[in-house]
């Protein structure tokens, strides 16, 4: 019984060792758990932020889009005007870029979101970016929100007075080459 005795005696504080460990583990773990769900927090505000520049982005091309078509429609030399920076006849009398005519007529912000829009003339052979012979113009949208900023290009042809406009897309074969809708559908109105 000695013998038990004394071995009990040596093996006291073990119990508090052991518990010490444990609790260590338990507290690294939970560290490591907060870290954790922090970092993931920050991955989903993220994501919601470029969601929304992005999304911002997309909707400066649709205001855009029909504000172009509407500028064509009212004065065909308009968007010879827009590239030169000269003022514009019609909706967007008195101004000389899109911006202004946009902001004229709404704002160009989408919720916390704003975007910005620019016309460059595509190559359309002539030797000047400041005249648009082919009725070709890239529409370019950049949104800004929270130190994010989206992008993004468009190729708008006039394609009549109206509400009307034909797209340009690319091929799913992944050539990059842009192709034209057929004349069917870029016949047809849309939006």
């Amino acid at each position: 019984m000695k013998v038990f005795l004394d071995q009990a005696r040596k093996e006291r504080g073990s119990v508090l060792v052991i518990t010490m460990l444990i609790l260590v583990l338990t507290t690294l773990i939970g560290i490591s758990a907060m870290t954790s769900s922090n970092i993931e927090i920050q991955i989903a505000q993220n994501e919601k932020r470029h969601k929304t520049v992005f999304y911002a982005a997309d909707a400066g091309i649709q205001v855009g889009r029909a504000v172009l078509n509407d500028l064509k429609a009212a004065d065909s030399g308009n968007w010879d005007n827009l590239l030169a920076g000269q003022q514009l006849v019609g909706q967007g009398a008195g101004t000389t870029t899109l911006d202004q005519v946009v902001q004229n007529t709404g704002g160009q912000n989408i919720g916390p979101a704003t975007f910005q829009l620019q016309v460059t003339d595509n190559e359309d052979l002539d030797g000047s970016n400041l005249v648009d012979t082919d009725s070709i113009i890239v529409l370019t949208s950049t949104a800004n929100y929270r130190n994010s900023t989206v992008q993004i290009q468009a190729v708008v042809r006039y394609g009549g007075a109206g509400d009307q406009y034909a797209q340009e897309h690319y091929d799913t074969d992944s050539s990059g080459a842009a192709s034209t809708e057929s004349t069917a559908v870029a016949n047809t109105e849309r939006w």
